[in-house]
């Protein structure tokens, strides 16, 4: 039985701070779970469905969904926190998944790689060529023994259809809006697509994630080690360098082809890069990066890009570009400066049959991209860990922190005010005309009925943040996965449509926790806290004058067997809900068995549109409750 990951990172407190006072939430959840006659094991949601994929993280969570802020919470405090290093980010990332990383046999650098003895390289800079190619060495041999039980035909099939799985899922979604398609038509192409998914992960059922995590590990590790020996280093432009302008141009010291790629050295003023390579280290300067910088493809399974400084234009339409991996491990760490980075689909920290890991160590930056980018996971890891600056994220689909099967996303920014966006393009089909699917921002997706999902994460630190999203967002989930969206402090905004903002569906847990502020929640339907289908949904907000406004089934209710909590602790809200039936605090009965909604505002003068009213309780009392405390619930039942 495998341990649960959460036990692997660090111990988990069960107490909360908030503007530097603990948080005890027990109280309050006791007193409303009472006045159902319930006990905590009664949101617990188990699930007989097994799969290959499953993560024990999503199973616990699932399990004791009351723990939830305080697993999101410490992961958050830790892995946002500019004191803890990207490695160590990366064995979190790692650990979650119910992967160890093994010790790999060490391996040393061919001598006769060309920069060997060359006196126009500095000592230092050869070092740290020999510190990544070792890695590459190392690494190398733990990739290979991962795919070791697949032949080469199924091989054929990953490189063609899985890596570019989801992306080409979503555009079928849009090529199916095109014009009218008969029924038959739409069955046949359903048909065809179910039989694709089955044979790819089928097939993915042979990797071994533990050896890409291992090569993760040391390739990551290694280009550290690198970046620190880079810091400081200063090299002259030679006078003449015969290098062709379709590789690179500008400030070129030195370039080299080997037989894992190219490599390109940088000087500290200007320079283009033009080509795909494995190795990229520039010096400094504002430099513009027009391949896939630090981007890995199963022609180059690891790439390693180190900036030291610059306003830094990454731009590319290739996919696994820029601190992207798909069949392979690519890294891309980046100084300093206030840096652009624009992509196509898998780019920006993607991980698909790999690992991809972008650092943006300072600057106000601009990520922008399409689908599967920003800390995308899919069986693999993708780690966007941006540490400092007003930063925006812009994305259409499956972005900023999202798993998906066998994988792991991470969003990771340390401080500032950020903006988010995941919006705007593929079409959904439940027709919300004019809207659309996001499945970002902390989402974590599996595919039904046979697959299991993953875990998606965005943590914020602190900052004056805007999230906009569509459908499927904001610590939300969709079968057998796990999703998560912390905000660690700041006035902040979220603006979502449908299944939203603390929502799990169908066999799967999700949670929004933002921990101080004076925010605005806005959604239409099945959000705030909302569990449907048996699926466990929490939001949480911890302190604030907050504003909160949906339509329906939101607040805190369960539908379909689901369960949804809400709780917010402190703070003179306002609530307003068009329905005045299913939200705030509602939970009905299904299939000959109850749904379970709890809705708990613990303090502070409130003002509600809806079901609720201030210092009151409300309800069934039978499978959902409200309770604005303070309450005196036994005098109401007399």
């Amino acid at each position: 039985m495998k341990k649960t990951a959460l036990l692997l990172i660090l111990i988990i407190p069960t107490f909360l701070y908030s503007s530097g006072k603990q948080v005890d939430l027990d109280p309050f959840i006791n007193e409303g779970l009472t006045a159902l006659k319930m006990h905590n094991i009664d949101l617990s949601v188990l699930s007989l469905i097994s799969g290959p994929f499953r993560m024990s993280l999503i199973d616990s969570s699932m399990h004791r969904p009351l723990e939830m802020p305080y697993l999101l919470d410490s992961l958050g405090i830790v892995l946002s926190d500019n004191n803890t290093s990207a490695f160590k980010v990366v064995e979190a990332s790692i650990r979650l998944t119910d992967n160890e990383i093994e010790q790999p046999v060490a391996k040393s650098v061919s001598e006769e790689y060309p920069w060997k003895g060359k006196k126009e390289i500095p000592v230092r800079l050869r070092n740290v060529l020999d510190i990544i190619f070792a890695s590459f060495e190392q690494a190398s041999v733990e990739f290979t023994a991962a795919f070791s039980s697949v032949d080469s035909f199924q091989m054929d099939s990953l490189e063609e259809w899985g890596l570019n799985y989801l992306s080409n899922d979503a555009e079928h979604d849009i090529d199916s809006e095109q014009g009218e398609t008969s029924l038959e038509d739409f069955d046949e192409s359903q048909l065809e697509i179910e039989k694709l998914t089955d044979r790819i992960f089928n097939i993915s059922t042979k990797i071994n994630r533990a050896k890409i995590a291992s090569a993760y590990a040391i390739t990551f590790k290694a280009a550290l080690s690198a970046a620190e020996k880079s810091k400081g280093l200063t090299a002259k432009n030679p006078s003449e360098i015969d290098i062709p302008d379709s590789i690179a141009s500008g400030d070129v010291i030195y370039w080299c082809e080997t037989d894992r790629g190219l490599v390109v050295i940088g000087g500290p003023r200007e320079t283009v890069y033009r080509k795909r390579a494995a190795v990229i280290l520039d010096l400094g300067g504002n430099d513009f990066y027009l391949s896939s910088a630090g981007g890995a493809d199963p022609q180059n399974p690891f790439a390693v890009c180190i900036d030291l400084g610059g306003n830094d234009s990454y731009i590319s339409d290739e996919p696994f570009a820029f601190g992207s991996g798909g069949m392979g491990i690519g890294v891309l760490i980046d100084y300093n400066g206030n840096d652009l980075y624009l992509t196509d689909n898998m780019g920006i920290a993607c991980g698909c049959y790999g690992a991809g890991i972008l650092v943006d160590k300072a600057g106000d930056d601009e990520y922008s991209g399409k689908a599967c980018t920003q800390g995308c996971g899919f069986l693999g890891w993708g780690t966007l860990l941006d540490k400092g600056g007003n930063d925006k994220y812009s994305s259409t689909i499956f972005s900023q922190g999202f798993g998906y099967i066998g994988g792991l996303g991470l969003l990771i920014d340390t401080g500032g005010n950020d903006n988010y966006i995941s919006q705007g393009t593929y079409s959904n089909k439940l027709s919300y005309t004019g809207h659309y699917l996001s499945l970002s921002q902390g989402f974590g997706l599996g595919n039904r009925p046979d697959w299991s999902g993953g875990i998606g994460f965005l943590f914020d630190r602190s900052g004056d943040d805007n999230y906009i999203a569509d459908i499927f967002s904001q610590g939300s989930s969709y079968w057998l996965a796990l999703g998560g969206l912390w905000d660690g402090g700041g006035n902040d905004s979220y603006i979502g449509f449908q299944y939203s903002q603390g929502t799990a569906t169908h066999l799967s847990a999700a949670i929004l926790l933002d921990k101080t502020g004076d925010d605005s929640y806005c959604s239409h339907g099945v959000s705030q806290g909302s569990g449907h289908d048996l699926a466990v949904g929490y939001f949480l907000d911890l302190d604030g004058n907050d504003n909160y406004i949906v339509h329906d089934l939101s607040q805190g209710t369960g539908n379909a067997n689901g369960v949804g909590v809400f709780i917010d602790f402190a703070g003179n809200d306002n609530y307003t809900a068009r329905n005045e039936y299913n939200v705030q605090g509602y939970g009905n009965w299904n299939r000959d068995f109850g749904s379970i909604g709890l809705m708990l505002d613990c303090a502070g003068d409130d003002n509600f549109s809806g079901k609720g009213n201030n210092s009151s309780w409300w309800g069934t009392g039978k499978y959902g409750i409200g309770i604005d405390f303070p309450a005196n619930l036994e005098e109401k039942k007399q």
